[in-house]
């Protein structure tokens, strides 16, 4: 791969959380959690996410669309945070995962009881591919019934021109 990798930047997204929604003939089912009868679970979207070209507020080098956010309790102590997006590589650049992961927050108020990190595999140049991330967490229980959002929070990012 060639190129000179740039940096970039996102904005902090924030997404309320609420029961699934219902099955629809107009709307695909939920895309997460990925498995509801692991435990009791809370669901959000987010419209987009894209990293911006460093020193720039509207040059959208790669992003991620259609996110889908859940959290799930699945054991004793155990919450899973699950993301599902379309990667938008129709951008100016090739989103690069590997040094600079997505930061996810599940938040209570304005309290941050967990983060994941997510790697993400490559945004490509000119594709639209689906991604989804999991990650289990420690939070206690008496929390589970107080998280109210997820952010997906402001972050440094690299990218790659596109050729």
């Amino acid at each position: 791969m060639s190129g000179a990798m740039t940096n970039c930047y996102s904005y902090a997204q924030l997404c309320s959380l609420g029961p699934l929604p219902p099955r629809t003939p107009a709307r695909p089912d939920a895309q997460v959690p990925k498995d509801r009868k692991l435990g009791k679970c809370a669901h959000g979207v987010i419209g987009a996410f894209y990293f911006y070209a460093e020193g720039s507020d509207d040059d959208a080098a790669f992003g991620f669309c259609d996110i889908e956010l859940s959290v799930q309790r699945i054991a004793e102590g155990k919450v899973r945070v699950e993301l599902y997006c379309v990667a938008d590589g129709y951008q100016s650049a090739r989103g690069v995962g590997t040094d600079h992961p997505l930061k996810i927050a599940v938040l209570a108020g304005d309290k941050v009881l967990g983060v994941a990190r997510w790697h993400f595999a490559d945004v490509i140049c000119g594709h639209a591919d689906p991604m989804h991330f999991a990650a289990d967490l420690d939070i206690d229980d008496a929390m589970f019934d107080r998280i109210d959002r997820i952010e997906l929070q402001k972050t440094v990012g690299r990218s790659r021109p596109c050729e």
